[in-house]
């Protein structure tokens, strides 16, 4: 890896991986990500890196693509672009809430994004503000099926590790309960909860403890985004509410049938 990529500085460190701005071989900015050494304990390298290697089909503006992937020296790593531009968290910790033009342009965006991947047969499975870049060219979401690359490839020792594959403020029901099958509406609500989030200044769900987080995703009614933000307009507050709902049937049935019926502006 080392004669690939210049590492430069480290930008960041998420739940699977430590985050590196690096140059390639050409000099392009690329950001590396490397898993965490405890992850890799509970999880088989060879079977991470075939799946998140799919990853590299996936050529849409708003979706972050898959350059390189390998392992070196005990270390597992994955390359992607480096997009300039803060991450949705980022924004929101010096703003607190997006102005309601700009949730509505993320949203569509994001739901560009997710519609294509989908089409593609990949789900996202943590979707959250620190997976998105705010680029000049619109939303941008990183590190698609990661999460699932991992659970896939993790060992018995990964369930024991208590490691969650998932954000529990984004945490779609059926997600909670660990669900055999999960399909792409998992992204819809976490998309949901995103964009409640955006609006209101803070997620739908809150408590101090997270397991209590959890347990109100699967049991709470979502709340209406109006409560906290009265000017959201009608239209954009009920596709919210509808992509937060309880049951996987009741939401939209996908990513494009969500944005047809959002707001333009």
């Amino acid at each position: 890896m080392a004669e690939l990529y210049a590492v430069e500085r480290e930008i960041g460190r998420g739940g699977a991986a430590r985050v590196f701005f690096a140059r390639d071989p050409s000099g392009a900015a690329v950001v590396v990500k490397i898993l965490h050494p405890e992850l890799l304990v509970s999880v088989t390298a060879d079977r991470f890196l075939r799946e998140i290697n799919i990853l590299k089909r996936l050529v849409h503006p708003n979706v972050s693509r898959l350059i390189d992937s390998g392992e070196r020296d005990w270390l597992v790593f994955y390359v992607m672009p480096y997009i300039p531009g803060p991450t949705l968290k980022n924004a929101l910790e010096q703003r607190r809430r997006l102005e309601v033009g700009e949730a509505i342009r993320l949203g569509r965006d994001l739901l560009s994004g997710l519609a294509y991947a989908h089409a593609q047969g990949i789900i996202h499975r943590d979707v959250k503000p620190e997976n998105i870049i705010l680029g000049k060219e619109g939303a941008v979401l990183l590190d698609f099926g990661i999460a699932r690359a991992v659970e896939v490839a993790g060992t018995e020792r990964l369930t024991r590790s208590g490691i969650a594959v998932g954000t529990s403020s984004y945490m779609s029901p059926e997600q909670v309960a660990a669900e055999a099958t999960i399909d792409h509406r998992t992204d819809l609500y976490s998309l949901g909860c995103l964009l409640y989030e955006g609006l209101a200044g803070r997620p739908p769900f809150q408590h101090s403890n997270e397991v209590v987080v959890l347990q109100m995703h699967q049991t709470e009614p979502a709340p209406d985004v109006r409560r906290d933000r009265p000017e959201t307009p009608g239209m954009l507050a009920e596709v919210i509410l509808r992509a937060m709902t309880k049951r996987p049937v009741d939401r939209w049935s996908s990513a494009a049938e969500m944005l047809q019926a959002m707001p333009t502006e």
